[in-house]
């Protein structure tokens, strides 16, 4: 009769099934930001602050009510 189990067996133990279809993280493969895409992101974030800025000092502009 042939062995019908799905879980290989090792004289250890039980071993991991194998990984089929996931991607291994490597940093290596990860290419650094180019210089325009920084400065594209530091441009973003000072014109968020500007507007979060620019939003409290109308907040504090405001008449009592």
């Amino acid at each position: 009769m042939s062995n019908l189990s799905w879980d290989p067996m090792t004289s250890d133990g039980y071993e991991d099934p194998p990984e089929r279809g996931l991607d291994r993280y490597d940093p290596c493969e990860i290419d650094p930001p180019e210089p325009m895409q920084i400065l594209t992101r530091l441009g973003l974030l000072l014109m968020i602050a500007l507007a979060f800025g620019l939003a409290a000092e109308l907040l504090v502009r405001l008449p009592p009510h």
